[in-house]
């Protein structure tokens, strides 16, 4: 019986060191090989794909997971700090069974994902993220919902990706060097920006932010203190999913 559990013990380490030099055998494909089992450290439902990729530059190697990946829409979901990506888990089944697909990841140095944390490097692992999927093909538009600090980077790789629309949801107008006020004046794509009232912070950020896009978001502001995918726990859950799905159905061919 110990024997059997120190097998056990080894294997998982192995197999994800094997990811690893696979990716960085080939950095410039952005690509880990697809599997159906769990990375390490992701649990998540059992109809989903764990996925990997390498962030460009550094080979850093991020840890995802994909819902409903036959759906030809998708929306990509960065998470907040002090969360990874589990945090988005039940909305992203949300959106699957909605008919959206729905791309998790955890930011280096969360979660299962490599390295230490590195804030100044959020728009490089979203990024890296999108050319991951596109790399896969099947997706005929994308979206970027972010939390917090995935809001900030969402808006960041907005301004230089082509991308159908973005939901901000808490994001710092900026953030650890990156100034979301000054891309979300450059992008083309619909904007939706949403915050709680009593989220001091986040309130003045979403104000800025909507003043620097000039009339080119929509703002949302809600009763409470909720901040970032907290908001999908309280009391305003119920409205700030159905604003979001809103927004997506006037934007997406779904």
């Amino acid at each position: 019986m110990l024997w059997a559990m120190r097998i056990r013990v080894l294997v998982v380490p192995v197999l994800f060191a094997a990811l690893v030099v696979a990716c960085s055998s080939s950095p410039s494909s952005g690509l880990l090989p697809r599997t159906t089992g769990v990375l390490p450290g992701t649990p998540g439902p059992a109809d989903t794909l764990s996925v990997g990729f390498v962030v460009p530059g550094d080979n850093t190697v991020l840890n995802g997971r994909l819902f409903g990946d036959e759906h030809p829409v998708l929306v990509v979901l960065s998470h907040m700090r002090p969360n990874d990506q589990t945090a988005w888990f039940p909305f992203a089944q949300e959106l699957a069974d909605a008919g959206y697909a729905a791309l998790t990841f955890d930011f280096r140095g969360y979660g299962a994902s490599q390295e230490s944390k590195d804030d100044s490097k959020l728009d490089d692992d979203l990024s890296a993220a999108l050319r991951y999927m596109r790399a896969r093909g099947g997706k005929e538009q994308i979206f970027l919902i972010g939390a917090s600090m995935g809001g900030t980077a969402s808006i960041i790789v907005a301004e230089r990706e082509s991308i159908e629309g973005v939901v901000s949801i808490s994001a710092p107008s900026e953030f650890q060097g990156h100034d979301a006020r000054k891309a979300i004046a450059e992008i083309d794509a619909p904007l939706l920006l949403i915050a709680s009232e009593d989220d001091t912070m986040a309130r003045i950020s979403l104000v800025e932010l909507e003043d620097a896009a000039g009339g080119g978001a929509e703002s949302e502001m809600y009763m409470g203190d909720e901040h970032g995918t907290d908001i999908f726990t309280g009391p305003n859950a119920a409205a700030v999913r159905s604003r979001i799905f809103q927004f997506l159905e006037e934007h997406s061919s779904n």
